[in-house]
């Protein structure tokens, strides 16, 4: 069964409040990969509002403050998928729309 953008966020926000094991990390790392490497497919702006890179950014903070407080390579490797994600959202949309809106988001993840 595919995954979707609401089902990684809400599985990322499990796994990042808790342990989080080898297979989760690989299921979830696989799954954001996946949106990463289909968002230069969209033909339209993904997130004209921000609220994909909010949403995925906040998960990208708690992974960040986790990581601070006591490394761990599983949490890493979803800090790392996070990043991508948003990354590839933003940079997409400005590419699509380069107004002066998305000259002004953070890009730089």
């Amino acid at each position: 069964m595919t995954m979707t953008l609401n089902q990684l966020y809400e599985d990322m926000r499990t796994a990042l409040a808790g342990p989080v094991d080898a297979a989760t990390v690989d299921r979830l790392s696989t799954g954001a990969q996946r949106f990463t490497s289909t968002v230069g497919w969209a033909e339209g702006v993904i997130d004209k509002d921000g609220n994909i890179a909010r949403a995925f950014g906040g998960l990208r903070d708690v992974a960040q403050k986790r990581l601070e407080f006591a490394p761990d390579s599983h949490v890493a490797t979803l800090y790392e998928a996070l990043s991508n994600l948003i990354l590839a959202v933003q940079n997409h949309d400005e590419d699509l729309d380069p107004s002066p809106d998305n000259h002004e988001l953070e890009h730089d993840v």
